[in-house]
């Protein structure tokens, strides 16, 4: 079925749609800017969003009616489906997403994670959200999610001074150690996202 403006669940549908309309954000990025545009006291329409997605220059390739049409309704789709979350009781959703698995796999999935929250502040951001808009927790939260970030960007460093094709000599550990960043990433952001609940405009 694919995904339509009222049901969501194809990832890599959105990621095509966007190539296809020659979008320049990753759709990790996309998901953290919608995350944080979300959860902000004034988020900005889905549409508001498109001069972050895709690059809108003069020079900019043509890119025909159908894929613009296209990548507009998977990411009103993928819009409404985050819009529908609720972070006192559901999950949080990473885009799904398949890693080689070797260190060049690696360091794609730590980028990912990184610009994941690097545009959920962006989404902040272009809600207009206050310092004084944030509850006690959800400043606790978003200092959380700076150490989070420098967490990632060292073992950034780390993978990238690797072999990229390589593989993991311990892929238990660096299975542990993904799932204890995005726990605290997904954490992170449902505490920053229910601690905006009472600044909504």
């Amino acid at each position: 079925m694919g995904n339509t403006e009222t049901s969501y669940s194809d990832d890599n549908q959105t990621r095509e749609a966007l190539a296809k309309a020659g979008a320049k954000r990753t759709l990790h990025e996309v998901y953290g800017l919608f995350y944080g545009s979300l959860a902000a006291p004034d988020p900005a329409d889905a549409e508001e969003h498109t001069p972050v997605i895709f690059d809108e220059e003069e020079d900019s390739p043509v890119i025909s009616d159908e894929d613009a049409e296209n990548a507009r309704m998977n990411l009103l789709s993928l819009w409404n489906f985050l819009r529908k979350w609720d972070p006192e009781k559901d999950p949080f959703y990473f885009p799904e997403a398949d890693y080689p698995d070797n260190y060049s796999g690696l360091l794609r999935h730590l980028n990912d994670d990184l610009a994941l929250v690097q545009y959920f502040i962006a989404g902040l951001n272009l809600g207009g959200t206050e310092t004084e808009d944030f509850s006690a927790d959800a400043i606790d939260a978003l200092h959380e999610l700076t150490g989070a970030l420098t967490r990632l960007q060292k073992n950034i460093d780390v993978c990238a001074a690797l072999d990229p094709l390589a593989a993991d000599d311990d892929p238990d550990s660096t299975a542990t150690m993904l799932d204890e960043i995005e726990e605290s990433l997904a954490d992170g952001i449902a505490r920053v996202t229910i601690g905006l609940k009472h600044a909504k405009r």
